[in-house]
């Protein structure tokens, strides 16, 4: 299937379907930050510690057992929806950081203000940052956080002729063929001008410079 380019409107509806996901995340974030607030301190870098380990080792497994979480809940005092938010939040922050290779001295400003996290709890989260992160990094770096990737690049020239009984001018259009991975594995064929295609290297430029400043 081809798909026409209008890049405008694409970029309208991609930033309020990533507006709508982040106030959705928000949501759950802030709630997941109260949580934290109320675990004792002690158990807490406990918990910390045990999230940070298995993110640096890779592990596709979850963090705690069955009858691990269950003990967690009665030790923590939260329910199964608490406990589950809570080793989610956690995680969200270790791998957010990871993946924006974030300073220490920057992420303890941004848990302090907007997260507003308590100053031990910050204490612990930044501690155990500072000792896992490049562990946690080099593992991420090897990780997408999108389940579809681009795998396969193909592309065609065209020249397309004016629907104009007055103007014959050809116009020339080229069909960007991307290869998805997932399951099933698909094909995504794009259809761009000159224009369109100016706008997405200049785009391309934009991202590039972004990852360089990040190394």
């Amino acid at each position: 299937m081809i798909y026409p380019i209008m890049f405008d409107a694409i970029l309208i509806i991609t930033l309020l379907m990533i507006l709508s996901i982040c106030r959705q995340e928000l949501f759950w974030l802030k709630k997941g930050l109260k949580i934290i607030d109320r675990v004792d301190s002690g158990k807490f870098r406990l918990l910390v510690n045990r999230i940070c380990q298995s993110l640096q080792s890779g592990s596709n497994t979850k963090v705690f057992s069955a009858e691990e979480e269950e003990k967690l809940s009665i030790s923590l005092d939260l329910n199964k929806d608490d406990l589950s938010l809570l080793l989610d939040t956690v995680t969200l922050i270790y791998t957010q950081a990871a993946y924006s290779i974030v300073k220490p001295a920057v992420m303890e400003a941004y848990m302090k203000d907007p997260l507003n996290i308590e100053d031990d709890k910050v204490v612990i989260l930044l501690n155990a940052w500072v000792m896992y992160a490049k562990g946690i990094i080099d593992v991420l770096r090897q990780k997408s956080i999108f389940h579809t990737q681009v795998n396969d690049i193909n592309w065609s020239l065209n020249m397309q002729s004016s629907s104009s009984g007055i103007s014959k001018e050809a116009r020339p259009l080229v069909l960007l063929q991307l290869g998805l991975t997932g399951t099933p594995a698909t094909n995504l064929t794009v259809e761009m001008n000159k224009q369109d295609l100016s706008t997405l290297y200049q785009n391309l430029e934009k991202i590039q410079a972004q990852l360089d400043a990040l190394k």
